[in-house]
C-alpha cells in the first residue's frame, strides 16, 4: 500500500512539473494553425475584456483546461486540455 502511494505521489508530482502554461498552448496553436491561428489569437486578445488577452487558463495542477471568453464581447467557449506537456483539442 506504502508503495502505491508513493508511486501515485511520484505521478502527480511529474504531471505537476509537465502541466503546460498557456504560453504553451499559445505555441501549439502557432504550430498547428499557423497564419490563421495567430490571426485569431490576436482577435481575441483584442475582444477580450480583461488584460491577461483573450485566452485563458483554469489550472487544476496536475492538468489544464484553456478556454475563451467568457466575459466581455465573446461567449465562453472550450478549447483544449493540457497534461503532461500535450494537449486535447476539444473540436
Amino acid at each position: 500500500m506504502k508503495k502505491l502511494f508513493l508511486l501515485l505521489a511520484a505521478m502527480a508530482v511529474v504531471l505537476a512539473a509537465l502541466n503546460p502554461s498557456e504560453a504553451d498552448f499559445r505555441e501549439h496553436v502557432r504550430q498547428k494553425q499557423g497564419v490563421a491561428g495567430t490571426a485569431a489569437m490576436v482577435v481575441m486578445d483584442l475582444l477580450a475584456a480583461g488584460e491577461k488577452g483573450g485566452i485563458k487558463r483554469e489550472n487544476f495542477v496536475v492538468a489544464s483546461r484553456f478556454h475563451v471568453g467568457g466575459d466581455g464581447l465573446l461567449p465562453r467557449e472550450d478549447l483544449a486540455w493540457g497534461i503532461a506537456g500535450f494537449f486535447i483539442d476539444l473540436k
